[in-house]
């Protein structure tokens, strides 16, 4: 009896350590693939223009300096206006092109619009993400191919 009640403390220490191991963040934990898995992230739980400053810590280069050049408006138009709803992230391809720069083929799914008019998109796209000052930060992302399947059938007018 005895060596079980160790056997249950020793299990208890175990997940408590595997919990506190989990959430403590060291210098260079972050990868190219989770800086892209944290922007897309970020942009599907946006409440406002002020969240606008979480998505450039993100960015570099002209990616950055494109969202940085919106106004307001157009930042609430592309990413509050049209109700988008995740449906997954799946990275197809994770390549290392040198020490600093690394591609991501990957494809993002999600439904949008209003009910009676639900699509489910897939985007597959190209990911450029390089290191900046010991960080990871998307460079660059390209369109490779998107399909829209409406969820219910249209209607004329």
């Amino acid at each position: 009896m005895r060596f079980w009640r160790i056997g249950k403390q020793a299990v208890g220490m175990v997940a408590v350590m595997a919990v506190l191991w989990g959430c403590t963040k060291t210098p260079g934990e972050s990868s190219p693939a989770k800086v892209l898995e944290n922007y897309i992230k970020i942009s599907f739980s946006l409440s406002g223009a002020q969240d606008r400053k979480r998505m450039e810590e993100l960015l570099t280069g002209d990616t950055l300096a494109r969202l940085m050049s919106w106004s307001d408006d157009q930042f609430m138009k592309a990413f509050l206006e049209s109700p988008k709803r995740f449906q997954g992230l799946k990275i197809l391809e994770n390549r290392k092109v040198s020490d600093q720069e690394v591609a991501l083929t990957y494809e993002l799914s999600f439904e949008e619009g209003p009910k009676e008019n639900l699509a489910q998109i897939t985007q597959k796209k190209l990911c450029s993400v390089i290191k900046v000052d010991g960080l990871w930060k998307i460079k660059e992302v390209r369109s490779i191919r998107e399909s829209i399947e409406y969820l219910k059938e249209f209607t004329l007018p």
